[in-house]
């Protein structure tokens, strides 16, 4: 029997340009890539993202001489993160794939730190702090192939993690050199603007491009949030 057509058919592999954005870590950017390279991108501090973002995306599209409606596909990073920057990332993203009709996407946060450091051989451990002491940690071959799934790990057990020589890439990551017994041979390296990396990476012909991921974010851990109590119908008195 014939198949529907697949996310793969709906959607170019290699959508240009491309449009990425990163909302969720401590330094907040944007990213547009044509043909396989950065044409333009800014960044600025996540506490003053919330007035920025949309102001970037048309700064780079300005830059670039791009309108909006002309965008291949568009790409975010769907954590783990900032709770509330994810959360407006994904939502802006998904506003302009309604509004628009432009493709989009929503890519893990760990791969892209991985391939953010240059690294030729060994291993790569990406982390974002989780709070509480303890890191969202995977560890990547040099090449970006990942060597397990994302895990929750205490700042003193990520050395666990090395294979070889090995560098542990992520925003505030120079803190884990406090801790006692920290390996000095385990080079740490501290990022800069995500987006660009993204937006490359969302250009491989790999890139899954499903709207329908934009609804799902990736945490840490659950959001700390009690839902309520469903309500009991009242039983009439007698």
């Amino acid at each position: 029997m014939a198949q529907g057509p697949g996310v793969r058919d709906i959607f170019p592999p290699m959508p240009s340009p491309l449009l990425a954005l990163d909302t969720g870590s401590p330094l907040v950017s944007v990213a547009l890539a044509r043909e396989g390279s950065v044409i333009a991108e800014r960044s600025v501090e996540q506490e003053r993202s919330s007035t920025r973002l949309l102001e970037m995306v048309r700064e780079v599209l300005e830059e670039a001489g791009i309108a909006v409606g002309e965008l291949g596909g568009i790409a975010v990073l769907r954590g783990p993160g900032s709770f509330t920057g994810l959360r407006i990332g994904l939502a802006t993203v998904l506003g302009l794939h309604q509004a628009l009709g432009v493709p989009a996407t929503a890519i893990p946060s760990l791969p892209v730190l991985a391939a953010s450091v240059e690294a030729t051989e060994g291993t790569v451990i990406a982390v974002v702090d989780a709070l509480r002491g303890d890191w969202s940690a995977q560890a990547f071959t040099a090449a970006g192939e990942p060597l397990g799934e994302m895990e929750l790990v205490p700042g003193p057990g990520l050395p666990k993690l090395a294979r070889g020589r090995t560098v542990v890439v992520g925003f505030g990551a120079s803190r884990l050199k406090e801790l006692p017994d920290w390996p000095a041979e385990l080079r740490i390296a501290e990022p800069g603007p995500l987006a660009p990396t993204a937006a490359r990476l969302a250009l491989a012909p790999e890139t899954v491009w499903d709207p329908e991921l934009l609804a799902t974010a990736i945490y840490s851990r659950p959001p700390a949030i009690t839902l309520p109590k469903p309500r009991t119908a009242a039983v009439p008195a007698r």
